[in-house]
């Protein structure tokens, strides 16, 4: 079954929010992706449930169901999550970058010290202009945060282009994702339900077309304007060292920048680890 949004309504607008888990569990946001949306955590519903946590995965902004914010940056999405946690009546919670979604479970954890209970980032990306380059990441990703970026009207038309032909024919898209993966990450996708939902992290970000995914690679493709050295929380960094698509340099680079940070590799794992070793980040975070 494919993961069906909620829209949650905050100061200015809403927010389109995907949860799993324990509905009565430690909240814990997880932060998606990119391109992708909150659809992209269903695989940690189990191990969620096992360990009583509610997992709260909301789309970034003009991203699936929630509102557009076309100037956004990642120093300005804490007061977002703030914003939505205020909504959904939590107080205080951890918070799970993954990938793309990396840099904003750093700024929640430098912003909004006295609610983070804790952070940890799977495969993210770094900081681009600090510590991170552009050529370091996958051709796809290279291509779309350089037309994201010098030509944001082209890449709305080339993603959202893109997210129609995938939900007419996941199975077609699914191939060609899979074009650009090494051994682990084909066997994880190999564990991973039929096309038509596993592409939906894709295709259910383009609800309201791509102007979200657009901003959101222009966000990332410039730095974060956080201080590392604020963070208090524990925090967690883990990485595959085989990642061809976020190199592990990114991860023990940040895990050097944040005080305290404890940096978890895994031997021979790739991007979709995550996936595998979803109950041990989130281990991290109840």
């Amino acid at each position: 079954m494919i993961p069906k949004p909620r829209e949650v309504k905050v100061t200015g607008g809403v927010v389109g929010v995907y949860d799993y888990g324990d509905p009565a569990g430690s909240p814990v946001f997880a932060f998606h992706g990119t391109p992708s949306c909150g659809a992209g955590f269903d695989w940690t519903d189990g191990p969620a449930r096992e360990r009583a946590i509610r997992v709260i995965a909301p789309d970034r902004p003009g991203v699936g169901l929630t509102s557009r914010d076309h100037s956004y940056i990642v120093a300005d999405y804490p007061a977002m999550v703030g914003a939505l946690a205020d909504a959904l009546d939590i107080d205080r919670f951890a918070v799970w970058g993954y990938s793309g979604g990396g840099p904003y479970a750093v700024a929640c954890a430098a912003r909004l010290p006295g609610r983070v209970t804790a952070a940890a980032v799977a495969a993210g990306m770094g900081e681009l202009g600090v510590w991170a380059k552009p050529d370091e990441f996958e051709r796809t990703d290279r291509q779309l945060l350089a037309l994201c970026t010098k030509a944001p009207p082209v890449a709305r038309v080339v993603l959202g282009a893109a997210g129609f032909l995938a939900r007419r024919a996941p199975k077609t898209a699914l191939k060609s994702f899979e074009k650009e993966l090494i051994a682990p990450d084909l066997a994880v996708i190999a564990t991973l339900p039929p096309p038509d939902e596993t592409v939906a992290l894709f295709t259910q970000a383009f609800l309201r077309g791509a102007s979200g995914v657009v901003a959101d690679y222009r966000a990332l493709a410039q730095p974060w304007g956080v201080a590392l050295d604020a963070i208090t929380a524990p925090f967690t960094v883990f990485h595959g060292d085989a990642d061809s698509m976020v190199p592990l340099r990114h991860g023990e680079e940040l895990a050097a920048r944040v005080p305290g940070a404890r940096l978890v590799v895994w031997p021979g794992e790739g991007h979709l680890g995550t996936i595998t070793h979803a109950g041990e980040i989130l281990e991290t975070l109840r």
